[in-house]
């Protein structure tokens, strides 16, 4: 199971989430597929796939894979 940090970049807030665990606005599970607010190819396609110790940033969040 893949584990994640998730630091807020402009407030002083850190919170640690795993696949089954991460936050709905990350991986689009209670979207509609193709529609706007679809922001599933982000949670697949470049959080999913980092490797130990890489992270990529959002607008508001730095998300960091653990293990």
């Amino acid at each position: 199971m893949k584990t994640f940090k998730r630091e807020h970049r402009y407030f002083d807030s850190v919170k640690y989430f795993d696949e089954e665990t991460a936050p709905d606005w990350l991986t689009s599970v209670n979207t509609v597929p193709g529609s706007t607010m679809d922001s599933r190819w982000f949670w697949n396609d470049y959080i999913l796939t980092l490797e130990v110790g890489e992270s990529r940033d959002t607008d508001f969040q730095k998300i960091t894979r653990l293990t």
